[in-house]
């Protein structure tokens, strides 16, 4: 029999970010996993278009890497979300592999980052030492940045707000570009305190076009700026967290939850 695993990412335009996040994430699998054909998926069509147009690179959807692991006579077939939330892009994946259900002996997926409270808890410890939570209080707060959806999944980000809090980190703040917590809503919640000081943070796997234009661009209606507008001094930070070795371990640890359930 022959094992392959497909890593499914959003995707991203930023070839840098690609490079040391999502390929990063790719790696991490590839060494927990020695005699398993690893390939790679992007469920984004819009990033897959651009990449192709100004890279001249293809990248297949989930659709086209099934295709492409079946012709390749893989037979158990395991794929690996790198998505943040169990929302829509996850849905999608789960949706893809149904249709391949016949084609494979065996066809899982994995969940995303973000699946269970004790995901909450392992990734607010690693964010919080990697960016010193602690250090924050009294004229300093940290601010991320998510992503957001009008799936139920959103709500992910508001119980991750709820394990920052019971850990202490009560100066660290999470809010989204498109779901809730909105930027109006982290406003609010700032407007209670005399921050002096704050940090925006991406809290996605990849610093992509919202790290670096929502959050973090030169238009006056960037986080950074309407921040800076009502007097915060902003420190910006551009990297996503899938550049971190202890989230990319993760990933590769939700997989071997259901690799190790099948051989």
């Amino acid at each position: 029999m022959k094992n392959g695993i497909l890593v499914a990412s959003f995707g991203t335009t930023y070839k840098e970010a690609r490079e040391i996040s999502l390929r990063a994430i790719e790696r991490t699998i590839s060494l927990r996993f020695p005699g398993f054909a690893v390939y790679k998926a992007y469920t984004s069509s819009i990033v897959k278009k651009r990449i192709q147009e100004n890279e001249g690179v293809f990248i297949p959807d989930v659709l086209q890497a099934l295709q492409q692991m079946y012709e390749d006579g893989v037979e158990n077939v395991y794929i690996q979300p790198t998505h943040m939330i169990p929302g829509e892009e996850y849905n999608k994946i789960s949706d893809m592999a149904g249709q391949y259900k016949d084609m494979f002996n065996i066809i899982k997926v994995s969940v995303p980052l973000l699946s269970s409270y004790n995901d909450f808890e392992v990734v607010a410890d690693i964010l919080g030492c990697y960016y010193n939570f602690n250090e924050t209080g009294k004229d300093k707060a940290i601010v991320l940045m998510g992503h957001g959806s009008g799936h139920d999944a959103n709500k992910c980000y508001s119980q991750f707000q709820d394990v920052l809090i019971q850990k202490g980190f009560t100066d660290v703040f999470v809010s989204t570009v498109e779901g809730i917590p909105a930027f109006g809503d982290l406003l609010n919640e700032l407007d209670k305190y005399k921050y002096k000081d704050i940090t925006l943070i991406p809290f996605m796997v990849t610093a992509g076009d919202h790290a670096h234009n929502d959050m973090a661009g030169s238009s006056k209606d960037s986080w950074k700026n309407m921040l800076e507008s009502i007097g915060y001094n902003i420190t910006v930070v551009t990297h996503g967290i899938g550049e971190l070795k202890e989230i990319q371990d993760i990933y590769s640890g939700h997989l071997e939850s259901i690799v190790g359930s099948s051989i």
